[in-house]
């Protein structure tokens, strides 16, 4: 393995893990519908990110 891919490997996963971080931060200040709204969001997000990745040939 090349040493590139294991560094952006790490940056998506400290990327994901900080936005994972600030997220549940964020998610006690809504309402229950905005709940609901952030969770539709999120499972639209993944699920474009492992078609994409699909894509890709990951």
């Amino acid at each position: 393995m090349k040493i590139e891919f294991i560094l952006f490997g790490f940056g998506i996963l400290f990327s994901l893990a900080g936005i994972g971080y600030l997220a549940a931060e964020y998610v006690k200040f809504l309402s229950e519908a905005g709940k609901l709204l952030s969770l539709l969001l999120t499972i639209g997000l993944f699920s474009f990110l492992s078609r994409y990745f699909k894509i890709m040939g990951w």
